[in-house]
């Protein structure tokens, strides 16, 4: 049923459908989703920010757990005479099928936005209806089944819920930060260890053991530079949404530079001096641990300055 359906959507596709939803399922890759948790952090809402990034890191690191758990492969893997995915899809479109990363991410960022009180019902529906084209784009474009993306699409829902709750707790309980940080890095770090320790089918396709291997060695760096940021930010800088404008604009701008030149810029000098593996780690934990602490410490120390000025 679910290959059925991927060969529906390739028989019935559009040039203008297929150009749209290739830019449409772009909004669920890590550059989108990481570009809004920061605009949200360090611009607007330091506490939305918070909730959304740890609906983002719990939704991360479960959708990588359940892939090692599950080992489904890509429905072109499966069912290559049947499955046609675009071929501008594929490069985004790495390591196991279940469940979407993409879909997972999206309904971490806008439906986690979408659930914060006082926005606009109009601005509501319109985020969901994001969260709704970029579920419905991995289908079209032949990367994902139909019950990879309702599964990203429940847990991301559960999420929500779950992490609003969570945040509502720790504004009563400030200390219950260490416990929420160690609690990820000691699943971090169980699911990389289930990663390298168990074994594969005989049928799995080495290509995607070795995607899925680095895709979950990232995440650990992620988690840890995210959670140690965290820590640092909440005990170190408790910092505002910023007085003036052009003050937020410069945080955005600046910072995203910053993250995307560590992100980007170091990835071949981490990987020539640790390996492709360990080098994501080191990588993704610089990366994250500048986005959440090192940035807004260096502007928070100068702000007053600019301010001045």
């Amino acid at each position: 049923m679910d290959i059925a359906v991927l060969e529906w959507l390739a028989d019935n596709r559009t040039g203008f459908l297929t150009k749209l939803l290739s830019i449409l399922t772009k909004a669920g890759g890590e550059i989108a989703v990481i570009a809004l948790v920061c605009l949200i952090y360090w611009c607007f809402n330091r506490r939305l920010g918070n909730r959304m990034l740890l609906t983002m890191t719990s939704g991360l690191l479960i959708n990588q757990l359940l892939k090692i758990l599950f080992v489904a492969h890509r429905p072109w893997v499966r069912s290559p005479e049947r499955v046609r995915p675009h071929e501008g899809a594929l490069g985004d479109a790495t390591g196991y099928s279940f469940p979407s990363g993409h879909t997972a991410n999206a309904v971490s960022a806008y439906g986690g936005l979408a659930h914060e009180k006082g926005l606009k019902p109009v601005f509501k529906v319109l985020l969901w209806l994001l969260v709704a084209l970029v579920a419905f784009s991995r289908l079209y474009l032949g990367v994902h089944t139909p019950q990879d993306v309702l599964v990203s699409l429940a847990l991301g829902i559960v999420l929500i819920f779950a992490m609003d709750k969570l945040s509502a707790k720790l504004e009563e309980k400030p200390s219950l930060d260490i416990v929420i940080a160690g609690c990820a890095l000691i699943m971090s770090v169980l699911t990389l260890v289930i990663t390298l320790v168990r074994s594969y089918p005989a049928e799995s396709v080495e290509g995607e053991i070795a995607a899925n291997t680095a895709d979950i060695f990232k995440l650990v760096g992620a988690i840890v530079g995210i959670m140690a940021g965290w820590l640092c930010e909440r005990r170190l800088i408790g910092f505002e949404t910023p007085k003036k404008w052009w003050l937020g604009v410069l945080r955005l701008v600046v910072g995203m530079g910053l993250v995307l030149a560590l992100l980007k810029g170091t990835k071949s000098a981490f990987i020539s001096l640790a390996g492709k593996n360990w080098g994501g780690v080191i990588r993704y934990a610089l990366s994250c641990f500048a986005a959440v602490f090192l940035w807004p410490l260096a502007y928070t120390r100068y702000e007053k300055l600019l301010i001045k000025q």
